[in-house]
């Protein structure tokens, strides 16, 4: 079993701050030792033949935000007051689905349907940490952060995909749906980082 603490990095942060003020990361490592992934929330990984739905989860209260998020934007549509087939100027369903996003960190690291694991300075519940054995005849792994909406077998082909899908979705409500657009002046709508390794 592998448990993860981080009782240094609480003592620096100090008592005072709620569980929804505390910083937080996302991490998935790579054991060589182990031949095991260990992944503590959203970033990515894959490796040939893997399904994106096992290397790619995403927490349910990011997706309840989401499809929150994109509700809103449709009716905001409907009234006439946004025209979704412009490019983004202005995200009414961001600033609605922010009671929710902006509250979500005191589900972290805790158990319950909308718990979610991360690391915060705190324990994080072993139920939360996904181990994933790596195959034997697997020799490339790809880590990628959550802005990867599809990690592919090289960086080129990773925001090759990441254009065609913002091409066709700047709102980031349909197969990039999520809880921001692809804001103006920007070339994505999150942070990436793509890690290949061979084994």
């Amino acid at each position: 079993m592998v448990s993860f603490q981080a009782e240094p990095t609480a003592a620096r942060l100090g008592s005072g701050l709620t569980a929804a003020e505390r910083p937080s990361a996302a991490v998935t490592v790579y054991s060589r030792a182990r031949r095991e992934i260990w992944q503590i929330g959203d970033v990515g990984f894959t490796y040939r033949g893997l399904p994106a739905s096992v290397g790619q989860p995403r927490k349910r209260v990011d997706r309840v935000a989401a499809s929150f998020r994109a509700a809103v934007l449709a009716a905001e549509a409907a009234a006439g007051t946004i025209n979704m087939d412009r490019a983004v100027e202005a995200d009414p369903g961001r600033l609605a689905a922010r009671a929710l996003t902006g509250r979500q960190g005191a589900l972290r690291n805790s158990i319950g349907p909308y718990g979610y694991a991360a690391i915060d300075g705190r324990p994080v519940p072993p139920s939360l940490v996904v181990v994933h054995p790596v195959p034997d005849g697997i020799d490339e792994l790809m880590i990628a952060s959550d802005g990867y909406p599809v990690i592919g077998e090289t960086l080129a082909a990773s925001e090759s995909e990441l254009a065609s899908l913002l091409a066709k979705d700047p709102w980031c409500v349909a197969e990039l749906a999520g809880t921001k657009a692809l804001a103006p002046g920007q070339a994505s709508f999150d942070d990436r980082a793509y890690l290949r390794i061979r084994l």
